[in-house]
């Protein structure tokens, strides 16, 4: 409508909220955040949703529409590649987003938790040691897809509530008083939650799984469930004590994405996918031009290096894919295989090989972005 307008509310240089407003009617909202995502060896500038609401009154008025894309533009302005959300079921993917990340639970019973040796102190972190941990999570995920690059003044804060009653931040450390590992946990349902957990050892993995497993006993749960990728070392560890994983996946719910900016993305990912072509000791010289539904761009592999282009090459092998298959590909959603057989995907056999070496499938985790 003519008289409407955008009004963008900074909360931080990171963080806004966008409206619709019609003569002093806030017809539509949404809470727009930017991260950087980790993918591998590199870091996307992401855009992170949420909030998206639109009062009863004002539904199917075709607010929430202009709105996300107004705050798709605005996230591109600012430099994001891709966007992040928690979507409720069966709404987003008329913005073109799918889902990116499968949801893993571990779960592990309080009584082998308790079965571990409590090596290092487990105490309640306090607010001024919230920087080491800060550190130990950078440290922990140094190349660890999904997850997120947090600044040196990050706060655990803004995860301990995250919607949910209040957790806590335990720390554990060496007799010489230096960190080892956290964990954020809180009692969730007829379960102990774990939401977080790095440590730098497995002494600091026994100390934490002993703490967590007092704590669950002492408030009455028998399991424990814990959120992290199937490939994380504390999972690892807790094999030897017995343990279930489940693993769900999804359909237009939960953990979704799109890419906003088609050349930037592969500009982002370039150091990432450099080193998994040099890893896989690749040497052929191949051009691959994507053409997805948001814009196109190509990547030229040539003698183990990568380069992005803007303007197709004569030699370069066109993939048809939308931008959310590409998305889901990047992060390890799913294979090349299971993509290349979708009907509304035309991958030339011939760059098959290259296209699994650059997006090999991974077991990531959708990043808690808290806005």
């Amino acid at each position: 409508m003519k008289n409407d307008v955008l009004k963008i509310a900074a909360k931080t240089e990171n963080r806004w909220k966008l409206h619709l407003d019609r003569s002093g009617e806030e017809l539509c909202r949404v809470e727009l955040v930017r991260e950087r995502l980790r993918i591998g060896h590199a870091m996307i500038t992401t855009g992170g949703v949420a909030g998206l609401h639109t009062p009863h009154d004002r539904r199917r008025e075709g607010h929430a529409r202009r709105l996300m894309e107004a705050s798709h533009r605005f996230l591109r302005e600012q430099g994001c590649s891709i966007a992040l959300m928690n979507a409720i079921p069966g709404f987003y993917h008329r913005f073109d987003y799918d889902v990116v990340f499968p949801v893993y639970r571990l779960f592990v019973e309080t009584d082998n938790l308790l079965q571990t040796r409590r090596q290092h102190g487990v105490r309640r972190a306090r607010v001024n040691e919230q920087p080491a941990l800060v550190r130990l999570y950078n440290q922990c995920n140094r190349y660890r897809t999904g997850t997120l690059v947090r600044p040196a003044d990050w706060r655990f804060d803004r995860l301990i509530n995250y919607g949910r009653p209040p957790g806590t931040l335990l720390l554990a450390e060496d007799q010489r008083g230096r960190v080892t590992g956290y964990a954020l946990c809180r009692p969730r349902g007829d379960r102990y939650f774990v939401q977080e957990l790095n440590g730098r050892s497995h002494v600091a993995f026994e100390s934490l799984a002993n703490a967590i497993g007092t704590r669950a006993r002492r408030a009455g749960f028998e399991r424990v469930h814990f959120r992290m990728p199937l490939d994380h070392p504390f999972g690892v560890f807790c094999s030897r004590l017995g343990c279930v994983w489940e693993i769900q996946y999804h359909v237009n719910a939960e953990d979704m994405g799109r890419v906003l900016d088609l050349p930037r993305f592969l500009l982002e990912l370039r150091s990432d996918l450099g080193f998994r072509l040099r890893d896989a000791k690749w040497t052929a010289n191949v051009g691959l031009w994507f053409v997805t539904d948001s814009g196109a761009a190509g990547l030229q592999v040539e003698h183990g290096r990568i380069r992005r282009f803007k303007h197709r090459q004569p030699d370069a092998h066109e993939v048809t894919i939308p931008q959310a298959a590409l998305l889901q590909l990047v992060l390890g959603y799913r294979t090349v295989d299971d993509v290349a057989g979708s009907p509304n995907v035309r991958m030339p056999v011939s760059v098959k090989s290259v296209m699994e070496v650059l997006f090999p499938q991974t077991p990531a985790t959708m990043p808690m972005i808290a806005i």
